[in-house]
């Protein structure tokens, strides 16, 4: 069936401007994009050294670096904007006395700001078409709109003219693409027939019951009836008006009154009512397509109304979504931005990785659960001759505590340390009590 998307209202081309209204208008498409982002996006990512396993001074210089400009919440943006279109880019604006269209070069001394663009703000206008380049069909320059001219007709006089940037200053993130950017996959591209189905589903249910409450009237007169009559003045009077005429203002001021009425002569009136379908079944069906294309199981995407909630299963697959797209996606993009700034001189060279937070990591309520039937575990393995089964800090660990500090010791009964105090370095011989990396992170 050749013209079958035809016949079904599917486009046969889509545009960027289809996927950034789908997602700005579409419930089922904006909740998809937000579901994917904000779980993979729930922490940020650590910046780490590998020369050592502890937080070092390196590490907290590109933290100190990105809090800056706020950074993690525009490379957060740089997601979202590349799932909704086919890619998108970061214009890293830095202060090396060049302009933006000029190589980005060591001796820049300070990062201004990066700049999150969608797919149709930044675009290439040369490209690199010399076979013996090492940088052949590569992009030799770009351009960018710091605005997108169609986001509002007030502008408040704010310029959204092209500027051109050099490639050095641009990072591209087009997930699904592997080399051209150009080949990125757009979240929203797989089920968008699905949620067109699901607007046309929703639409139709939601202008049925209009139809039905409006009222639409029909005027039967018999033979035997005057209809003419009911254009008559008040007076009595015939008047010149169509009866079509006064019978259409009969039926709007019906429907936009609540104690309005209509009179008849001779005639019948009755409403056209039709029957409303139920569109539970045909949205479902419509959403499992959708779900299944965005790869996000749908009791988690769209949730429940019965009061169930999603099974282990669902999260377990929707958490191995997220951490494999942390790892191929995201984790590239990062590390191609700080690589970005050694080589301008901004952040100091240094072998680095990137570390991400357990997306599935256990709930403090499920972690305490966990020490529990440790202990129980221990204490049996104890009793039966075993000996110790976890140490005190592996029990630590698993409540997110931190291991004990070297000469840290647990009072005991007549131990002279043991005395009671508000002094948290008294009571450990000078050292400061563990915290939670929580209470840490606060203080």
């Amino acid at each position: 069936r050749p013209k079958a998307w035809t016949q079904y209202g599917y486009r046969e081309t889509l545009t960027f401007q289809d996927f950034l209204n789908a997602y700005k208008r579409g419930g089922a498409g904006h909740g998809a994009v937000h579901r994917l982002l904000d779980k993979c996006w729930q922490e940020h990512p650590r910046i780490k050294a590998k020369t050592s396993d502890t937080e070092s001074t390196w590490e907290e210089g590109v933290e100190d670096l990105l809090d800056s400009i706020n950074g993690w919440a525009k490379l957060r943006d740089l997601d979202r904007r590349n799932m909704v279109g086919r890619y998108a880019g970061l214009i890293l604006r830095v202060a090396d006395s060049k302009r933006l269209d000029q190589p980005l070069v060591a001796g820049a001394w300070k990062l201004r700001d990066i700049v999150p663009v969608y797919e149709d703000q930044i675009k290439v206008t040369r490209w690199d078409e010399d076979q013996q380049s090492e940088t052949f069909g590569q992009p030799l320059m770009y351009q960018f709109q710091s605005r997108r001219s169609a986001t509002s007709t007030d502008m408040h006089g704010q310029p959204v003219e092209w500027a051109d940037v050099h490639p050095s200053r641009v990072q591209i993130m087009a997930e699904g693409a592997v080399g051209n950017f150009l080949d990125g996959v757009p979240l929203l591209e797989a089920g968008f027939n699905h949620l067109t189905d699901l607007e046309k589903i929703a639409g139709g249910s939601a202008e049925s019951f209009l139809k039905n409450s409006s009222r639409t009237l029909v005027f039967k007169f018999d033979a035997n009836s005057a209809p003419t009559l009911l254009s008559n003045n008040p007076e009595g009077t015939q008047s010149t008006r169509p009866l079509s005429e006064v019978l259409e203002e009969k039926s709007q001021a019906l429907n936009t009154s609540i104690d309005a009425s209509v009179a008849t002569a001779g005639g019948e009136v009755t409403t056209l009512q039709t029957t409303v379908a139920d569109p539970g079944p045909s949205f479902e069906v419509a959403a499992n397509l959708f779900a299944a294309s965005v790869q996000i199981p749908f009791t988690i995407l769209f949730g429940q109304q019965t009061g169930r909630l999603a099974s282990d299963q669902d999260r377990q697959d929707f958490a191995a979504r997220c951490a494999s797209r942390q790892e191929n996606e995201l984790t590239p993009v990062l590390i191609a931005v700080i690589k970005r700034l050694q080589d301008a001189g901004i952040v100091e060279a240094q072998d680095f990785e990137i570390e991400w937070p357990r997306v599935d990591a256990p709930s403090e309520k499920d972690r305490v659960e966990i020490l529990g039937k440790m202990a129980t575990a221990a204490k049996q393995h104890f009793d039966a001759g075993g000996g110790q089964l976890f140490t005190t800090d592996e029990m630590r660990k698993v409540v997110d505590y931190e291991a004990h500090v070297d000469g840290e010791h647990m009072p005991t009964e007549g131990d002279p340390d043991a005395t009671l105090t508000s002094d948290p370095a008294a009571r450990s011989g000078g050292a400061p009590a563990p915290q939670p990396r929580a209470l840490r992170q606060a203080a």
